[in-house]
């Protein structure tokens, strides 16, 4: 009974945020939400954008996520190699790894990539988080390619129910969700759609005063990602004609 309550929690939308929304704002490009609902607060940012790049290319941009941290950071990691450099800046990612070959797949098979995210982040102090990454593909009703890559933060609990973890969790935020929505408009243009939802009981986070700050956070770091979606698509495609 306890497995298939955690399956079933995993695969959680962010449509499980709450809907009533107390403030609002468009900030930079990125649309923001925030409502609460007893102590809780959640939090919602979204954006969207095209590239000039094919859905595949877009799809390894937003994937790498081991080419992304702060290499200020480096003294910090516990997991990853110290000596190595990230290609893309992320201002408070110390390390990023990926563990595959996880245990109760049988309940994912409609996706073509299931596997999770271990992160080590330092904001003024020390935290660590497991997110779980599904990726499918698909056609529209246009018939055109797309792509959905979501990532939902894990509990303990459901971390142990598909690998041995290496650190428990630690994060201001009790839930998180986001996804990407790709859609391969031409052979060589697509189309992101990009939302974040996140939700905590942080005694200060959850507080009508900090809304504007946690919406200035979520907007620089959704335009930092979309940048770095940008700027790894473009070696990509580089890279890719270099060979031709």
């Amino acid at each position: 009974m306890l497995k298939s309550i955690l399956l079933i929690a995993v695969t959680v939308s962010a449509s499980a945020f709450a809907q009533t929304f107390d403030k609002t704002e468009e900030l930079n490009g990125v649309s923001l939400k925030s409502g609460k609902e007893s102590s809780i607060r959640s939090y919602v940012g979204s954006t969207e954008k095209t590239f000039p790049y094919p859905a595949a290319i877009v799809k390894k941009g937003i994937t790498n996520f081991t080419d992304k941290c702060n290499n200020d950071y480096k003294s910090k990691r516990k997991f990853t190699d110290e000596k190595a450099d990230c290609k893309y800046h992320n201002d408070h990612l110390v390390e990023s790894f990926l563990v595959t070959g996880l245990r109760e797949m049988e309940h994912f098979k409609s996706f073509s990539e299931v596997y999770l995210v271990g992160r080590q982040v330092y904001n003024r102090g020390a935290f660590g988080y497991y997110e779980m990454v599904q990726v499918a593909e698909g056609m529209n009703e246009k018939k055109q390619k797309t792509i959905t890559i979501t990532l939902k933060m894990l509990d303990d609990a459901e971390v142990r129910l598909f690998t041995t973890p290496k650190f428990s969790r630690d994060s201001a935020f009790d839930k998180s969700f986001a996804s990407f929505v790709l859609t391969e408009i031409s052979p060589n243009q697509t189309h992101m759609a990009y939302e974040y939802s996140a939700e905590t009981d942080h005694w200060i986070l959850n507080k009508e005063v900090s809304v504007p700050q946690v919406f200035a956070s979520i907007s620089k770091s959704i335009n930092d990602l979309v940048n770095t979606v940008e700027a790894a698509s473009a070696v990509q495609k580089r890279e890719l004609a270099s060979k031709e």
